[in-house]
């Protein structure tokens, strides 16, 4: 994310103790006209759309007593089997049907943004699954409307493209700001004074003062900019802090080692963010998350799906303004073929009846993931071996959410709560592995009106060990997460006083590949601009993963630069 360092609001850095009486009550959020006028939305029902409409009265199975929806929502495993994802395409390949200047591979938030900035130019975006949005998908239950992964945007800066680009799709007037301290669930109780301090051991009290004057620090003097800066000396130190681990990094600014209590309140914001731990996470990546929430949280109806559908309803307008048949948005469609003919690029595609059919394009916008686009994009490993390595460097995690549909209101006003639980919260991968859980749950009607009537909760449930998504693939994943959640929706109700009788149902999503692992040398090594940088003169890469840094902020970056290279080469 861009240079926060211009202003400084209180939040993360005000978590420690000494600072707490400034803070307001737990779950603090500014006032905001804008929600008492908001009104309920729709986002329609067309099939492609990243919001998708839930029936108002849902059929449930019920599941250690609660009414579960019938089977996983997000990653649809069925279609992904039939991509050729572990294997190039054996072609041959048809001849091109259609000519165009731009064709985006990949309709998440990158690719919808890259086609946006040039719809000027009417890019056709392929997708492959029958939503667009990527895990920036939402459902709309009735009144309610709420994320199945990304969630939040960090407040952006006055004057940036960020804001520019917010303000283009209405978002500013639809987003409410949470700023932390978000409140933490421990010892079966909500600790509003968590980050104080308040009631523990002179050790802990002294590493949670540290803790906030490193944060505050960071947020002020030394805040590292992803992508880079411009400035070599910037540049310079975030790759010199890319080699170290967060814990490292941390320990070293507060002169001490963390304190358990700290710990695992650290540890549960980066399984949150980014799914994985401070010992696996580069101390780069880790300041440029935590210091940027100084800055506060913008949250939107639906969280960023509203985004994507905002995205997706402007490019559908101007799909429709074209002649008949010049479809842009085209989802189920699997690309299994990349490569040079002569001044041009063919794309490969199989359509939703399964035909294969053929582009011939001036540019290709590769908008998903590398784990994919490494086995269709030819010719990638022969002419340019340092961008495939760094394509095979990338690690990502796994994880689950489990939106909770309730028939009332959430009546605590919070947006985030951590669920530290005790003392004992899993530290790594492998303590994750065998007592996996969610770590923090979210209001999702922060952003929608105080009169809603229903409402939603999201439980968020990283999977940080290499081999758990493979557990999301056969044919009992469904049933062993939804045995294992059961409690832990039911802590969550009891924690906010919310009866059991009011969920109407629970339902679960699951993302295999959504988190690129932002672990240390990733940057220093220079696997990001290897990544970042054009291929054969004609592909263009735009993806959180270019960084291997879990920040929409990134994908919109990135598409940003890449259609202004594309748009003064057309």
């Amino acid at each position: 994310m861009q240079d926060r360092r211009r202003i400084l609001k209180s939040g993360f850095a005000a978590l420690g103790y000494g600072l707490s009486a400034q803070l307001p009550a737990w779950g603090a959020s500014h006032p905001d006209p804008r929600r008492a006028k908001a009104r309920p939305m729709s986002f329609g029902g067309d099939a492609a759309n990243p919001f998708t409409r839930i029936d108002p009265n849902p059929s449930s199975i019920s599941m250690e007593g609660l009414p579960f929806h019938s089977w996983f929502t997000g990653d649809d495993f069925a279609r992904a089997a039939d991509v050729p994802f572990h294997t190039e395409y054996q072609g041959p390949v048809p001849t091109p049907s259609e000519d165009t200047d731009v064709v985006v591979v990949g309709g998440g938030i990158s690719g919808l943004t890259t086609a946006y900035l040039l719809r000027e130019h009417r890019p056709i975006v392929l997708e492959l699954h029958p939503k667009f949005g990527g895990n920036a998908q939402g459902e709309q239950w009735q009144d309610t409307a709420y994320s199945l992964g990304s969630a939040y945007i960090i407040t952006p800066d006055e004057g940036g493209f960020l804001e520019r680009f917010y303000k283009d799709l209405g978002l500013d007037q639809v987003q409410r700001t949470s700023f932390p301290p978000d409140p933490m669930a421990f010892g079966g109780n909500i600790e509003p004074d968590y980050w104080s301090g308040t009631g523990v051991t002179a050790q802990e009290r002294d590493a949670f003062e540290r803790y906030a004057r490193v944060v505050k620090y960071m947020a002020e003097e030394e805040y590292p900019e992803i992508p880079l800066s411009s400035s070599t000396a910037d540049a310079d130190a975030v790759r010199a802090l890319d080699r170290k681990t967060f814990r490292e990094d941390l320990e070293e600014r507060m002169g001490i080692p963390l304190t358990p209590l700290l710990t695992s309140g650290v540890q549960s914001y980066f399984y949150s963010s980014f799914g994985a731990g401070i010992d696996e996470i580069s101390a780069a990546a880790g300041w440029n998350f935590l210091a940027a929430e100084e800055f506060g949280r913008w949250v939107f109806p639906g969280g960023n799906a509203y985004m994507a559908w905002a995205l997706w309803t402007r490019l559908r307008a101007v799909e429709a303004s074209g002649p008949p048949g010049s479809d842009m948005l085209r989802s189920s469609c699997t690309v299994v073929d990349a490569r040079r003919s002569g001044d041009r690029y063919i794309v490969t595609y199989v359509d939703p009846d399964g035909t294969e059919r053929s582009i011939r394009t001036k540019f290709v916008v590769m908008a998903g993931s590398k784990h994919i686009v490494k086995y269709f994009l030819q010719g990638v490993q022969a002419q340019d071996p340092e961008k495939f390595t760094a394509m095979r460097e990338i690690d990502t995690a796994a994880y689950v959410t489990a939106n909770v549909l309730l028939d009332a209101p959430v009546t605590r006003d919070f947006y985030d709560l951590f669920l530290i639980n005790d003392d004992a919260f899993p530290l790594t991968p492998g303590e994750f592995e065998s007592g996996s859980r969610p770590v923090d749950v979210l209001n999702g009607n922060f952003a929608l009106p105080d009169s809603t009537p229903r409402s939603s909760l999201t439980l968020y449930w990283p999977l940080p060990w290499f081999t758990a998504r493979f557990g999301l693939l056969d044919d009992h994943g469904w049933r062993r997460y939804t045995t294992s959640i059961a409690d832990d929706v039911r802590y969550s109700l009891r924690l906010l006083n919310i009866a059991e009788s009011s969920v109407r149902q629970v339902r679960l999503s699951r993302w295999g590949h959504a988190l690129p692992i932002a672990k240390p040398h990733f940057i220093a090594d220079g696997h990001a601009e290897h990544l970042r940088r054009p291929f054969d003169d004609r592909v263009y890469f735009a993806n959180q993963d270019n960084w291997a840094l879990p920040a929409i902020e990134n994908s919109l970056i990135d598409a940003s630069w890449v259609a202004e290279q594309i748009r003064a080469r057309l």
